[in-house]
Formats: structure tokens, sequence, C-alpha cells
């Protein structure tokens, strides 16, 4: 039943949770639908989202999120939140596996690490705070490359290819990775590193960051590699459930 009781505000967080949460694109009945709200009040709320770019309407008048909302997200605010909420988990992560611990986010220039622990052995390795880099050279980029749009998969494949990457084999390694799981990388930043990573899940699948276990190259047999991942898999579950709970509370105080 459409509720007519929400002010415009609501309305239009509604609308941008409802395209959030979805899977792909949604038609005007699908969205007015999900949120309760009859089709003219739904078209004008996002006709005023159109036109400040928070939502897009493609050519088979379908609606997603526009630029303008996903800059916000990708914003040092964003950053600095989501490196306080991961920090503690990243420090039992390190503590578990002796190596470095981090999070990572896609951007529209590459792989950015958001936050990073190490444990005492790695406390005089330098770099990756702050880092962005190509996505194809680590795991954590690998994992954010395989779970991310269409659309924003393919910007990068053109660009790792225009850097001399090899394009049917990374395209077979991201399938490779959405069909595990998970990434390993050797040597892709630095010849002496190596990484762990999977993907931080939002509602509707939607991957949100990565967590990675790093360390030098020497210590990631097989065995290694495999604890490593499932360690990671346990600390991502553990950031889900802490930014579902961040934005459940959101939701009440709004």
């Amino acid at each position: 039943m459409a509720r007519s009781d929400r002010s415009a505000v609501a309305k239009a967080l509604d609308l941008l949770s409802a395209l959030a949460d979805a899977e792909g694109p949604l038609r005007l009945s699908e969205l007015a639908e999900r949120v309760g709200l009859h089709r003219a009040t739904a078209y004008r709320s996002l006709a005023e989202l159109i036109a400040r770019n928070f939502v897009v309407r493609d050519e088979n008048d379908r609606y997603m999120l526009g630029w303008a909302l996903l800059r916000m997200t990708q914003g040092p605010a964003a950053r600095h939140a989501l490196a306080d909420t991961a920090r503690p988990m990243l420090s039992r992560l390190a503590a578990e596996t002796e190596r470095i611990a981090g999070v990572e986010v896609l951007e529209e220039g590459g792989c950015r690490v958001i936050e990073t622990v190490r444990p005492e052995r790695y406390q005089r390795f330098l770099g990756f705070g702050g880092e962005v880099f190509d996505p194809w050279r680590s795991a954590s980029g690998l994992v954010l490359l395989a779970f991310s749009d269409t659309g924003r998969q393919e910007s990068f494949l053109d660009s790792a290819v225009e850097a001399g990457e090899g394009g049917a084999q990374l395209r077979a390694q991201l399938r490779a990775v959405c069909r595990e799981g998970y990434a390993f990388s050797s040597g892709g930043l630095d010849p002496l590193i190596a990484d762990v990573a999977v993907p931080v899940r939002g509602a509707g699948g939607y991957c949100r960051a990565a967590v990675s276990v790093t360390g030098f190259v020497h210590d990631f047999d097989d065995e290694a590699v495999s604890r490593a991942r499932h360690a990671a898999a346990t600390a991502a579950r553990a950031l889900e459930n802490l930014l579902d709970d961040s934005e459940a509370e959101g939701q009440r105080v709004s």
C-alpha cells in the first residue's frame, strides 16, 4: 500500500536505499512498489534526484544510482568512517595471521587502501596506507573488480589492456574469483609481496570493500593461503555486521 505520510526527504532516501539494495537497474513501477509510493510520487522524487545526479535513468527507462551519490560514498569522510569501523576487526585479523590486515575500496582512479594494521613483524614495512593502485595488481583489487558492476569492470579492463595486461586472461581470472569467492596475488604490487582478499558484501550482494591479508611471498604456501582466506572471510563477515548495524541505527534515528 502506498504511503503519503513521509516527507520529501524520506521518500528520496527510501528510493536511494531501494536502488542500493537492488541487484540491477529498476523500472519506475518496481521502485514505486518496493518503497510503497504511488508511481506519480516516485516519478517526481526521482526527477529531483536525477537533476542532481544522485540517480541516473538509462535508455530503457530503468533507474540506478548516479555518480553524485557514489562520489559521496568515496569521499574522505566516508573513508574515515570505514577505517574507524574496520580498525578493531583488522587488529584481530593481523594478530591472528601475523600479517598485514587491510581494507580496500574501488574508486574511479583505482583500488584505494583505506586502513591497514601491521603486526610486530611488519612494523617496519612501508607503504600501502592511503595508496591508490591499479586493481589488477593485487588480490584486493581483483576481488573488487570481480564483484563490481559491468560498466566499471569493463572500464578497468580496458585500462588493463592499455597497460599491457592480457584481457582474456584477466577476464578468466575475475570469473575464477567470483566462483571461488576470494583472490590470491603474488608479486603484483611488489616482487616480494603477496596477498589474499575476500569481498565485504552489502545488501543485494553489492561489494562494498575488500578485506585483505598481505605478507612476504615466501610466507604464503598453500596452507598459509587457505588459513589467510578463512581468517579474512571471518573478518569480512564481522565488518558486514558492523556496517549493517550502523546503517540500521541510522535508519532508526531518521
